[in-house]
C-alpha cells in the first residue's frame, strides 16, 4: 500500500496507517473488508480504529443493524503534528520547571567549576540553545558578538536564537563588531523591541572571532572562524567577575562617536 511509510513518519503505527489508507479507499465500510484490505486480523482491526478514532482520524455510524467506519479527511492529519508540538511544548515546560532543582543538585557536589566542550556547528546550536533553554523570562544576557563572524555560521534565515530570545523574554545587553553598514544599522535598530540594548565597537578595537555569552551562573564562548567550537563555564563566581568586566566595557562603548552608530 502506498503512503505507509509517510504516515508512519507523522506518528502512526504500520498497522494504524494501513487500515487508515483502507479506510480513505475503501470509503464507509465494515470492519471485515477494511481489515481485509490492510491485510490485519479482524479483531486487531477493531482496536486500531479505536484508535484512529481518537485521534480523530476515523468515525463509525450506524446504517441499519450494520456498523461502519469512515476516514476523515486526510487535513486531518494535520492536527497529529499539532498534537506532537502540543506534547514537546509541555514537556519544555516541564524540564524548564526543574531546571533549578536539577541544577541545585549538581551544586551540592561542592563549588568545583564545570566546563563543558561543544564541538562543531551542532555544538554552538546546542550551546545556544542551552541558553534560551537555562535563562528566565526577565533574565538579562551579556554578549560579546563578532557579528560578522557568527551570521557566517549561522546567517539570519536559520538562526532561531534571536525569535526565541525576544519571545520569552528574555533581555539582552550585546556589545558587537561589524565591518557592514548595513548589518550595524539593523542590529542598532533592534533596540526598539524593549528587549534588546546594542552598542557598537568598531572591529579594530576588537578584532577577535570569537564570541561570549553571560547568563546566570554560565559562561559560554563559542569559536565562528576554523575549526568551530564551543566551551560553557559554570561558576557563580566568574560569571559575576565577566558580568562586571562586562559593564565596564558597556560604559566605554557609550563614548564612540556618536556619528559612528547612526
Amino acid at each position: 500500500m502506498e503512503h505507509i511509510t509517510e504516515l508512519t513518519n507523522l506518528g502512526l503505527t504500520d498497522k494504524e496507517a494501513a487500515v487508515y489508507v483502507s479506510c480513505l479507499e475503501l470509503g464507509p465500510s465494515a470492519v471485515q473488508p477494511v481489515a481485509k484490505k490492510a491485510k490485519v486480523v479482524r479483531a486487531t482491526t477493531y482496536v486500531i480504529l479505536e484508535s484512529l478514532m481518537s485521534m480523530g482520524l476515523v468515525t463509525k455510524y450506524k446504517e441499519g443493524k450494520k456498523t461502519l467506519f469512515s476516514a476523515e479527511a486526510p487535513h486531518q492529519l494535520l492536527r497529529l503534528l499539532e498534537r506532537q508540538q502540543e506534547v514537546i511544548q509541555e514537556k519544555h515546560r516541564d524540564l524548564e520547571s526543574i531546571l533549578p532543582e536539577l541544577q541545585m543538585l549538581t551544586k551540592a557536589a561542592g563549588d568545583k567549576p564545570s566546563v563543558r566542550y561543544f564541538e562543531g556547528k551542532e555544538g554552538l546550536r546546542a550551546m545556544r540553545q542551552e541558553i534560551i533553554m537555562y535563562a528566565h523570562s526577565g533574565d538579562v544576557v551579556y554578549n560579546f558578538t563578532p557579528a560578522d563572524h557568527l551570521n557566517s555560521v549561522f546567517p539570519d534565515n536559520e538562526d532561531t536564537y534571536y525569535p526565541q530570545r525576544v519571545a520569552k523574554k528574555v533581555y539582552a545587553k550585546t556589545l558587537f563588531t561589524t565591518k557592514s553598514d548595513s548589518l550595524r544599522k539593523r542590529w542598532i535598530s533592534n533596540a526598539e523591541n524593549g528587549v534588546s540594548e546594542f552598542r557598537y565597537i568598531p572591529t579594530e578595537k576588537f578584532p577577535v572571532p570569537a564570541g561570549m555569552t553571560i547568563y546566570r551562573d554560565r559562561i559560554a564562548t563559542g569559536s565562528f572562524t576554523g575549526k568551530l567550537f564551543g566551551v560553557v563555564i559554570e561558576s557563580e563566581q566568574i560569571a559575576n567577575m565577566m558580568r562586571a568586566l562586562f559593564e565596564l566595557s558597556w560604559d566605554a562603548a557609550k563614548n564612540i562617536d556618536s556619528s559612528t552608530v547612526q
